[in-house]
């Protein structure tokens, strides 16, 4: 619920609870890591448990900065999920690993690369009495490089409508007041979102067209105006996009009637029964995509893939 300022808009922002949007619930752990399907992995298997003030030495400038700043994670004797590596130097660990995108802001690693990685690893690993072991092996790199290159590029879809005005714009202000009513929260970027609480991505987002693309305080105050709003959400980011899609519509089509707008799709189309029927199989069709490569939309993998 958006907290309400009374001065700017002569009323509480709160939702309508005839008309607000229900809490979506959904469970949908995140991982932290290692995250097989878009990493490289080294792990340093064996018997023995680490000391962790032996593992926190893969933290220290000298060996961190030759493996290239990896992410590294252990597993106490009483973890149920991989936790960052810390440099606590207190007890053991069951399990050791590092991970390095495949797909880096620095570019892609390749199969000399992760060669050069494991050697260094499998330098490291006398220290802890474990023996390094790469997931994927070098020589397999550069095609789980070339998947996900064609992943990332054939599936980073996005569910739009967009709600125009009838009158030629909306009040900035009659917008955060509908937007409030179906229960909406603002984001720190300026949209208002319909959120899963467990989840650092919405369901879907509220957006307006025109001169800027985040709502704000001080355009309410200066009377600012939009010529309309887009409704959508990021596919590969969404933890729940059917649902979404559904909330997105209703949400739309309340803005549309309590406003006067008209609602279209990202081809200009005027929504209608059978436009929404062919986005949804559109949507379903992209989701079982997904699941043709191994992933889930709203995972940590996709998250992490698609950059955010």
């Amino acid at each position: 619920m958006t907290p309400g300022v009374p001065d700017f808009f002569g009323q509480l922002l709160e939702a309508d609870p005839e008309i607000a949007l229900q809490p979506f619930e959904l469970d949908l752990p995140l991982k932290a890591g290692p995250l097989h399907k878009i990493q490289y992995v080294i792990e340093f298997v064996g018997q023995r448990s680490v000391l962790a003030g032996a593992a926190a030495q893969l933290l220290a400038p000298d060996w961190y900065q030759a493996l290239g700043h990896p992410l590294v994670f252990a597993m106490r004797p009483a973890d149920l999920q991989w936790q960052r590596l810390t440099p606590a130097i207190d007890g053991s660990y069951d399990s050791l690993a590092m991970s390095w995108p495949l797909l880096g802001p620095q570019g892609a690693i390749n199969h000399t690369s992760a060669k050069h990685l494991l050697e260094l690893a499998e330098r490291f690993g006398p220290y802890i009495q474990r023996r390094a072991m790469a997931m994927p092996v070098p020589r397999e790199i550069d095609a789980y490089v070339r998947v996900l290159k064609q992943t990332q590029e054939s599936l980073d879809i996005g569910f739009e409508i967009s709600v125009l005005s009838s009158q030629a714009s909306f009040a900035e202000k009659d917008l955060w007041v509908e937007c409030a009513r179906l229960g909406l929260s603002f984001s720190p970027t300026g949209s208002f979102d319909w959120r899963v609480p467990s989840h650092p991505s919405p369901l879907f987002s509220v957006t307006p067209i025109g001169q800027t693309d985040a709502f704000s305080l001080a355009n309410v105050q200066r009377g600012a105006t939009h010529v309309g709003v887009t409704v959508g959400f990021s596919v590969p980011l969404c933890p729940a996009p059917t649902q979404a899609a559904e909330g997105a519509f209703y949400a739309a089509e309340h803005i549309a009637r309590e406003l006067d707008g008209r609602i279209l799709d990202d081809s200009n189309r005027e929504l209608s029964d059978l436009i929404k029927n062919q986005l949804l199989a559109n949507l379903r069709e992209a989701i079982s995509l997904f699941a043709k490569v191994g992933m889930t939309t709203g995972s940590s993998e996709t998250m992490a893939l698609f950059g955010r």
